[in-house]
């Protein structure tokens, strides 16, 4: 289920802090105009009681400082206790649902009591200082305290225009198949329909209104009934079983979207606790939560639908994961052709339809055997099966015929037209970088009779991959990893040559991705991923249970070192750098000679992690006057980055932008700063 939401517009900062000054202002003058109401008994009173409440926010705002800490402190794991912790969740979830969903609601809930008490105390404070007479100055706490309250309180989402959706009278037959499923789940109103390029389907309710998102492949290869078994799961996602309410969703929404700075942090200090502890519990309840979550929406196919139809249909949504992996096998690259095609739409439906005829007798057993992966966000294909109470599925494609099959020819045609004119005019730039760019590479890698040294041979495996040619791409992976122990170029080329058995359900590519993470450490992510899901996939557990044991070992080693020098702050344990001159030189050189004038400032020092580990952190400052884009400047830091990987020398490196939050870190130590492009004179070699 896709959830949608709304950015409020620019002005509503200025709206939420104009509403703060007169709510102060009106309580501080009422409590001004009553004042000879009460007698001075009264008025000192009050006058102790509101310094008192001032007192009790000081002390609301201490806590929430120390409990952030105290919370976010108890919450650091192992990898493995991380794991454990989260499995138990999910068993919980899974058990219960109901009282997952409980907890979260009561935790909206919470925080709204919470919200409210602190508009009742800051109103009373201003009050109270109304009455007080002499002490107006001290109007400054309400006032900063309904800022921060008002910072809470969404104004103005602008009403959603639904452009680019279909109209209705264009496609009778697929509103009239969405009204059927949504009446049989006693959901009445508008629908709406937007074709998308995939094969999936989502649903979100946007107002009064039911927002249906439908994948052309999907509708392409359905037919009528099975898009019925289909519609009927989604509009399932939107009855209250299993699901909060829209409510608690707006909540994360609205504070995970704050702006990350100064002033919001102090707006939103009273509220921070809270804040932290229902973020983190609303993940772990989509985290946990979603595969059961799932199974109730699947559970109105038994109920309103036809469980041997959905089977068929659920396995042709399954399919659309193996083609993804397969595509390549199917249609030409994207930017192959000269000119942008102008019906890439069809051609994925055709090659989605030739691809299931030609290869659904392996891609069924395969959903047979699959394994449920721990992080998974929906069933997989066999439990579904399960659920439905079927034990064999059928895969036909709908006939070529009928008005259901008429209004999808018309959706592909619409669609066709539609991604051209989005994406016409950025079609050769895109092609340029994407396509040619390589392809030019891997030209002058074959014109030199297909020679390459193995510190430069990244560059050749990466275009090669790009441009999907696998036959001479395997052919150089298994070269380099016969003839080469470079530090960069060998891990490399197991990296890729592993990826592309696996990609051919060659279980002997595992051995080349451990053997990659083990020889360069910045594969342990990606490795383990691609590991994970092919076990899984191949219903292979005992490589499986093997991976699971090796993924915590290598993830704790990441999180214990590695991942330590991901970041730079200014409590890092920092000190000047003092790698080799000769190196530096050479680096900066480098660095100089792709920068195209663009980097301004090059900073360098040691971030010290353990007594046995640390690393040399690059930290790259691009001029604030250069005309240079950002997809120009990740492209820089992206050469930097494997050219400081390709180092021959057994060294650590990180690599970061300058910003405020850098510059403080290399402000620390003493004659950071490395390289200045108004000086700079690259050494002779």
């Amino acid at each position: 289920m896709q959830e949608q939401k709304q950015q409020a517009p620019s002005r509503a900062p200025v709206i939420r802090l104009v509403a703060a000054i007169i709510l102060t202002l009106l309580c501080a003058v009422l409590g001004a105009l009553l004042r000879p109401m009460f007698s001075e008994a009264v008025i000192d009173l009050l006058g102790f009681v509101a310094l008192g409440a001032i007192g009790l926010i000081v002390v609301m705002i201490v806590f929430n400082v120390i409990a952030v800490r105290l919370y976010k402190k108890n919450k650091e794991m192992s990898v493995r206790q991380a794991q454990q912790y989260y499995l138990e969740r999910r068993d919980r979830a899974q058990a219960d649902l109901p009282r997952a969903v409980r907890k979260i609601v009561f935790l909206r809930c919470a925080i709204g009591v919470y919200s409210a008490l602190i508009l009742l105390i800051s109103m009373f404070i201003a009050f109270g200082m109304g009455i007080g007479g002499a002490s107006y100055g001290l109007t400054i706490f309400p006032l900063y305290i309904l800022a921060g309250y008002f910072n809470r309180v969404q104004i103005g989402e602008p009403k959603f225009k639904f452009e680019g959706y279909t109209n209705p009278a264009d496609y009778p037959t697929l509103h009239a198949l969405a009204h059927r499923a949504a009446r049989a789940l006693g959901k009445d109103g508008e629908i709406r329909i937007v074709l998308l390029s995939n094969c999936n389907a989502g649903i979100a309710k946007i107002g009064k209104t039911y927002s249906l998102q439908l994948g052309i492949m999907l509708l392409d290869v359905l037919s009528e009934e099975e898009l019925y078994q289909i519609l009927l799961h989604e509009f399932a996602h939107l009855t209250k079983d299993g699901n909060p309410t829209d409510r608690e969703f707006r909540l994360f929404a609205y504070i995970t979207d704050q702006p990350q700075n100064t002033g919001t942090s102090l707006l939103g200090i009273l509220f921070s606790f809270f804040d932290v502890l229902y973020v983190y519990e609303y993940i772990f309840y989509r985290l946990t939560s979603s595969v059961s979550i799932e199974q109730i929406a699947d559970s109105a196919i038994l109920t309103h639908g036809d469980p041997k139809i959905a089977s068929g249909a659920l396995a042709k949504i399954a399919f659309s994961d193996l083609f993804d992996n397969e595509m390549p096998d199917f249609i030409e690259h994207y930017f192959a052709p000269e000119q942008m095609r102008q019906n890439q739409a069809t051609l994925l439906c055709d090659s989605f339809r030739r691809a299931i005829k030609q290869r659904q007798d392996f891609w069924k057993e395969l959903l047979m055997r699959e394994i449920q992966p721990r992080n998974a966000s929906h069933p997989i294909f066999r439990l579904r099966l399960q659920a439905l109470g079927e034990t064999d599925f059928d895969v036909i494609l709908p006939p070529d015929n009928g008005t259901y099959y008429e209004e999808c020819q018309k959706a592909k045609i619409a669609l066709d037209r539609e991604n051209y004119e989005a994406r016409k005019d950025a079609y050769e730039k895109e092609r340029q970088e994407v396509y040619l760019a390589p392809l030019k590479i891997v030209e002058q890698w074959r014109a030199a009779d297909r020679a390459v040294a193995a510190e430069e041979a990244r560059p050749v495996i990466d275009a090669l991959l790009a441009l999907d040619f696998n036959e001479e791409l395997e052919q150089l992976c298994d070269r380099i990893i016969s003839e080469t122990e470079n530090q960069f170029a060998t891990p490399h080329a197991h990296m890729t040559k592993g990826a592309l058995l696996l990609r051919r359900y060659d279980k002997t590519g595992i051995d080349h991705i451990y053997r990659a993470i083990e020889l360069n450490n910045n594969y342990v992510e990606d490795g383990l991923e691609l590991i994970g899901n092919f076990c899984c996939r191949m219903g292979l557990q005992q490589e499986l249970d093997d991976y699971r044991e090796r993924a915590i070992e290598l993830h704790q080693f990441q999180t214990d070192q590695y991942d330590k020098i991901s970041v730079l702050q200014a409590n890092d344990n920092l000190v000047p750098d003092t790698m080799p001159r000769e190196m530096l030189d050479s680096i900066l050189a480098y660095i100089h000679n792709v920068s195209d004038g663009q980097v301004s400032r090059v900073y360098l020092v040691r971030k010290i992690v353990s007594s046995t580990f640390f690393a040399s952190v690059f930290v790259i400052r691009f001029r604030a006057d250069a005309d240079f884009d950002a997809q120009k400047a990740q492209g820089v830091m992206q050469k930097i980055f494997n050219h400081l990987d390709t180092r021959p020398e057994d060294w650590h490196f990180s690599l970061f932008v300058y910003d405020a939050q850098t510059a403080t870190a290399v402000g620390k130590v003493a004659d950071s700063c490395v390289y200045d492009c108004l000086t700079y004179t690259p050494k002779e070699s």
